[in-house]
């Protein structure tokens, strides 16, 4: 299906005004109260989790933040301000080895 110009319009530069012409008036008309944006939240979720660095002094770790404490164990904090470990950073020194089986699938027809 093609679009074909009425006749007071000729397919040459002024068809092409009229169209850019009408978009530009569609685009206006649409409410500015669409245009403008709504807070999703807060920014700062409001939970930290805590680590004691010395007596009596702490350092504050926003969620998703990973720290190691003095054994070498690595942490993340969590979306509810506790601490769990970050398994990701564990390094198998001795990976268990699975070996393939090829298994052979016998199928017996049936004569009748």
């Amino acid at each position: 299906m093609t679009f074909v110009a009425p006749r007071h319009f000729p397919r040459s530069i002024g068809f092409r005004r009229f169209i850019a012409i009408t978009v530009a008036a569609a685009a206006l008309a649409v409410p500015t109260s669409l245009a403008y944006a709504q807070d999703n939240g807060p920014t700062d979720p409001g939970v930290r989790c805590a680590a004691k660095v010395g007596p009596g002094q702490y350092e504050f770790y926003l969620p998703g933040e990973k720290a190691t404490d003095v054994n070498g164990n690595k942490w993340v904090c969590g979306p509810d301000g506790q601490w769990f470990r970050d398994y990701s950073a564990i390094i198998i020194k001795n990976p268990p080895v699975y070996h393939r089986v090829n298994a052979v699938v016998a199928s017996a027809a049936v004569v009748r």
